[in-house]
């Protein structure tokens, strides 16, 4: 089994170095780690290419964004595997070599996922919420349940499904999740409850844009989320989707102090007014939101 680890970098040369050590300090080797400098303005591209092989870099000439420079990575690699890591994550040493010894237990397996640690940007680290294969229905419908970095997958899935969808700049993983899920079905999934990723959280990014995560979502909803369903309930499930999107985004802009909350979450319910499992506590927290909102417009009279 051969694993060629693939790490987009645009402008990271305060990360890059330690994620290609990560992956040379695996105890059990990448066959190659291809750096793919995405026109990067800094340092990237020559940190890269200070380290020897198996270290590659393939410097793109425009910025074209990560899902091209990942499908680049791909096309450019030499492996049967493929795995993926964030310029600024990076890997603990017995990641790959956990990750081969799950491929061998299951032969059928297309993609192995881990658990991963995450660093916010206060500096704070915990471990993500972890969901076996078993439990990923309907939980991805509605967002991505795994990391990217934490994955490898077949190379020859990778490219059945046809690769990242370059037209997204945020949330291509989740939506490259759900294409294989929908062609392979969660069960030639496995998985590695031990978190062996860790995940960086930077002020900046574009995972941290909450109104664009939204509308991207909202995409991909409609487009991806709902295989294997129709007629009336390919219908309800859109809405159920549809409502949880506005409910979650409603949370994130109360968090970052927006004023703009409460119409998304009343929006939700607008949508769907009904209980939800993945909405357990929308009314309470509509409530809350709702009390809120009022202290605040009574300090303005």
């Amino acid at each position: 089994m051969k694993i060629s680890v693939i790490i987009p970098a645009y402008n990271a040369e305060r990360y890059i170095a330690k994620a290609i050590e990560s992956c040379l300090s695996q105890t059990y080797a990448p066959h190659e780690i291809i750096v793919i400098d995405d026109a990067s303005t800094d340092g990237t591209a020559s940190i890269a290419e200070s380290f020897p092989p198996p270290v590659r870099v393939i410097r793109l000439a425009e910025n074209m964004g990560v899902s091209v420079a990942r499908n680049r990575g791909v096309a450019a690699s030499t492996s049967d595997w493929i795995a993926f890591l964030d310029a600024d994550d990076w890997f603990l040493p017995e990641k790959l070599e956990l990750q081969r010894r799950c491929a061998l237990e299951n032969p059928r397996a297309v993609l192995i996922y881990t658990g991963y640690r995450m660093i916010g940007i206060d500096g704070s680290l915990r471990d993500g919420r972890f969901f076996f294969p078993r439990e990923l229905l309907p939980l991805l419908r509605y967002r991505g349940r795994f990391h990217l970095s934490s994955v490898v997958l077949r190379r020859d899935t990778f490219d059945s499904v046809g690769g990242f969808d370059v037209s997204l700049r945020v949330h291509q993983d989740w939506e490259l999740w759900l294409r294989i899920v929908a062609r392979y079905s969660v069960e030639l999934l496995a998985a590695i409850p031990e978190p062996l990723v860790i995940y960086r959280r930077v002020a900046g990014s574009l995972s941290l844009n909450t109104m664009r995560y939204f509308h991207v979502r909202k995409s991909i909803m409609k487009s991806s989320c709902l295989f294997g369903t129709r007629g009336i309930s390919r219908f309800l499930l859109h809405r159920k989707i549809l409502a949880w999107n506005y409910y979650d985004t409603s949370e994130s802009l109360r968090e970052e102090g927006s004023l703009s909350f409460l119409s998304l979450m009343l929006k939700s319910f607008v949508i769907w007014p009904f209980p939800c499992s993945v909405m357990p506590n929308r009314w309470k927290v509509a409530i809350v939101m709702a009390l809120q909102t009022c202290r605040r417009y009574a300090t303005l009279l």
